[in-house]
């Protein structure tokens, strides 16, 4: 239901994101996947419509372009360090492949807590 509200009444204004509206192709097919009815709320799009059969750093080219389908991932374009790390994967797909390569090893590396390790929270920044 969240994804709806960008797509059809972003921020309370009965429009669409003006950055989906300024990419008509997207939004268009963005309509056509999720209509305004309450029976497409479990439909899916991808995020990245360009290739979506293959991982690549198509994704990072889209939120250059200002058509990011999530807003909360286009937001990493008002940052100036985050929007540097975006046009660089963007920029070289070599890198992004890389780098997500080396942080999945890490992600790997972390381990699972079980039993009494560990705390699990109810809210992040307070333990217990």
């Amino acid at each position: 239901m969240w994804a709806k509200h960008r797509l059809f009444n972003f921020k309370g204004s009965g429009q669409p994101d003006p950055n989906l509206a300024a990419s008509s192709d997207l939004l268009s097919k963005l309509t056509d996947t999720c209509p305004n009815v309450d029976s497409s709320n479990s439909n899916l799009a991808p995020l990245d419509a360009a290739s979506v059969v293959k991982f690549d750093n198509a994704y990072y080219v889209n939120l250059m372009n200002n058509v990011g389908l999530l807003d909360s991932d286009q937001i990493l374009m008002s940052d100036s360090n985050a929007a540097a790390l975006v046009k660089s994967y963007s920029e070289n797909p070599y890198l992004f492949s890389g780098d997500f390569a080396v942080s999945m090893v890490k992600m790997g590396n972390i381990g699972v807590m079980t039993g009494s390790d560990g705390v699990i929270r109810a809210r992040c920044g307070f333990p217990g």
